[in-house]
């Protein structure tokens, strides 16, 4: 009698599954660079009890003074973060009183920031996370269970990063449209 060998799947794998399950919930598709960075980021950062906690604008300003290399990696990890707060913590935003759009612009120049220091292949890697970034964020918002956002931080996302997960979040809530109003307009 042969015996049978049972392979589980590697930790790649399972959050490769994941993430492509929630881009075909929230309808979008990453490019396979973008896939695999945020999969690795999600296993880097999976063992970071304390990523909820950590202030990322000083972190941010403070990697102006360091050696190119050590900015590198702190640009790098304050992107990094940025994204899985907005994408699978955005609640923390709340409790922190600013806005997801606040760690989306901050993870965005960091990211851009970051672009600007490196070699073409790099650069272009963190160039595209940047301009990818919203639609990131969506995707890791579509890996919770529950919708990651209420109707009022739904349309405040919307407005604010043009998050097409959010739009879709206030249509199980409403039929309407809601409006993007230019504040600066009004007197």
């Amino acid at each position: 009698m042969s015996e049978k060998l049972l392979l589980e799947p590697t930790t790649t794998a399972q959050w490769k599954k994941l993430l492509q399950d929630a881009e075909r919930h929230c309808h979008c598709q990453l490019n396979e660079d973008l896939e695999s960075y945020l999969i690795f980021t999600l296993m880097r950062f999976t063992q970071d009890s304390h990523l909820a906690s950590k202030a990322l604008a000083p972190e941010y300003l403070n990697s102006a003074s360091l050696p190119n290399h050590a900015k590198q990696q702190q640009l790098r990890d304050v992107g990094d973060q940025c994204l899985l707060l907005s994408g699978l913590f955005p609640q923390q935003a709340e409790k922190r009183l600013v806005k997801v759009s606040y760690y989306v612009d901050l993870g965005r120049s960091a990211y851009i920031h970051l672009a600007e220091l490196l070699r073409k292949a790099f650069a272009q890697l963190y160039q595209q996370l940047s301009t990818h970034f919203v639609q990131m964020m969506d995707v890791l918002q579509n890996i919770r269970s529950e919708p990651a956002l209420l109707p009022l931080q739904a349309i405040e996302q919307w407005q604010d990063t043009g998050s097409q997960n959010a739009q879709r979040i206030l249509s199980h809530y409403t039929t309407a449209t809601p409006l993007i109003i230019n504040n600066k307009s009004r007197h």
